[in-house]
């Protein structure tokens, strides 16, 4: 008994082996299994697709088709870059906000061009805005006056907000709103919809020198805004270099970057000051920009007019460096006595009041002006800080030799208006330099850099073309007239037409007419014969009509009866 419990336990004790064995080999050999089963599955399938397909092609041809041993090459999809936003189709200027996030932000970032040159990149906000203007100029030019007369405002903007003018040393930017409000700091800058909130970022405390937003109700606003700028004098102009992180110098840099039109507004004594500083940061956006020779109407004869105006022209070109500047003679306050004088100056005034009514359509090709200037900068940044940063492995050195200059110029001469670029920023490559120690200078991506360069090449100047094309647009403001002490002509309403009474004509018959014929000879008995007879004469040539006249209560009735 004792020997067969023993057997019993040792074949107990086999079996739990093998049951053991038996599961791990299923586990390894499980996959092997499965994969043996899904081949047997799609053998079967593919059995049953050639039996199906045999049957088919038995009616059409009996003939069993063959199977090339040949290996069938992978196919590869061909990706082409295409604008995905066609700007034919929603805008030229609303085709840019998704290019600029995907094409220029990732080389502006990297490059900390925001750092580099003091100022802001552009947003969706900024590049859809209303056209803007921008006036600046030198101190009791009549700058406010200017865009009071714009504006047709007899008493000034300043009358909507009594509290704006203890903010004089501010630019102030105009926008329509039903309700006067002002909006200043931080208040300001957390208004995410207005165009310039980072622009803020450069305001001084309190009641210095800010960007402030006014909102008035004038129907001109609705559609263009205007920026009144603080009065700037020398000593201003003097500090200019060291005020770099806040105040007046940051925020007009801003500012000329991103309107889409300037008028710099200033007198005959501009000559004697040293505004030409302020005229060279315009020499880039120099199309987008008219010089106003402004009071011209103290001039009693056309020979000091032409002799100022020549002294004005001859000091702006001095100060810029490319491009022919737009001058016109202006004035908004006083009369012309001269009428030579008149005539010239009133011919201006047409001039610049055009241009303000097609600014709607024309503000188009300057945003993409100013656009393209800045995303050259972008390039041309990244570009300065390679060469600088393969200097520094080399020799320790971040310095650009001259030598440098020339291959660093090659690589945007394939740009379009590369040219125009390196004339007009001359030391772009000496202010990276400068601020190279505290802004370190990174190596290029070059799978950035190659789109931004491939967008500038070929897809902008698509976009440029399409906006140029665009309908015309005109303002439908009915803006001042030439002479500023003429009120406009308001628009004739015209008058709405009564009917007080219809003549309807009916056909007549032949018996109707020899009756009506005998009444009327009845009733002129007295009248000569011959006047009779001219009479039924010319009542035959006429058409055979009787004529019903319905009076205006008749048609009242009939209208309350049709409602």
């Amino acid at each position: 008994m004792t020997k067969l419990i023993e057997l019993l336990d040792f074949d107990k004790k086999k079996r739990k082996k093998l049951k053991k064995n038996s599961s791990t080999q299923s586990t390894t050999d499980g996959s092997i299994e499965d994969n043996s089963s899904t081949q047997k599955k799609n053998s079967r399938a593919r059995n049953k697709n050639s039996t199906i397909d045999n049957s088919q092609s038995s009616g059409n041809n009996p003939r069993k088709r063959r199977r090339s041993n040949k290996k069938l090459k992978k196919g590869y999809e061909v990706t082409t870059k295409k604008i995905i936003h066609d700007p034919k189709l929603i805008g030229a200027l609303q085709s840019l906000p998704l290019f600029y996030q995907q094409i220029v932000v990732p080389v502006k970032d990297r490059h900390q061009y925001n750092d580099i040159t003091k100022s802001v990149g552009w947003d969706f906000n900024e590049i859809l805005a209303k056209p803007s203007v921008l006036v600046i100029g030198t101190p009791e030019a009549g700058k406010t006056s200017f865009i009071n007369y714009l504006l047709r405002e007899k008493k000034g903007y300043h009358s909507h907000y009594d509290a704006i003018k203890d903010f004089k040393s501010s630019f102030t930017h105009l926008y329509y709103e039903d309700k006067a409000a002002l909006q200043r700091g931080t208040d300001a800058a957390s208004l995410n919809s207005w165009q310039f909130c980072k622009i803020t970022k450069y305001n001084k405390p309190k009641n210095d020198c800010q960007i402030q937003l006014l909102q008035i109700k004038n129907q001109l606003l609705k559609e263009i805004t205007f920026i009144d700028s603080p009065p700037l004098s020398d000593s201003m102009i003097s500090s200019m270099d060291k005020e770099t992180t806040s105040g007046y110098f940051p925020i007009l840099n801003n500012l000329i970057r991103k309107v889409d039109l300037i008028l710099f507004v200033a007198t005959s004594n501009v000559v004697t000051t040293s505004m030409s500083k302020i005229i060279a940061t315009l020499s880039p956006y120099i199309s987008k920009t008219i010089f106003c020779l402004n009071k011209s109407d103290k001039y009693k004869s056309f020979d000091s007019l032409t002799k100022d105006r020549k002294a004005f022209t001859d000091y702006i070109l001095t100060s810029i460096t490319t491009g022919e500047p737009k001058i016109l003679c202006t004035y908004v306050k006083g009369y012309l006595s001269n009428s030579e004088v008149k005539n010239y100056i009133h011919n201006d005034m047409e001039t610049l009041l055009l241009r303000i009514k097609k600014l709607p359509t024309q503000y188009k090709i300057a945003r993409l002006h100013s656009l393209n200037i800045h995303m050259m900068e972008c390039l041309y940044i990244a570009y300065i800080h390679n060469e600088m940063r393969k200097k520094e492995r080399k020799t320790n050195v971040k310095i650009i030799s001259l030598e440098d200059v020339g291959e660093l110029n090659k690589c945007i001469n394939d740009v379009p208006k590369s040219e125009f670029f390196l004339k007009t920023f001359p030391t772009i490559i000496s202010i990276v330099s400068e601020v190279s120690d505290s802004i370190k200078p990174k190596c290029v991506k070059l799978d950035d850099v190659d789109a931004l360069k491939s967008f500038l090449i070929n897809d902008f100047p698509y976009i440029t073309t399409v906006a140029g094309e665009e309908p015309e647009i005109l303002l439908t403001f009915i803006l001042p007239v030439s002479d500023p002490n003429k009120d406009v002509d308001a628009p004739v309403k015209e008058k709405k037409k009564v009917i007080k009474e219809i003549k309807i004509a009916l056909p007549m018959n032949d018996d109707e007419e020899e009756e009506e014929e005998e009444d009327d000879n009845d009733s002129n008995v007295t009248n000569a014969n011959k006047t009779i007879t001219n009479e039924k004469d010319q009542n035959k040539l006429k058409k055979k009509q009787k004529f019903i006249k319905i009076n205006k209560s008749t048609i009242d009735k009939l209208m309350k009866d049709a409602q």
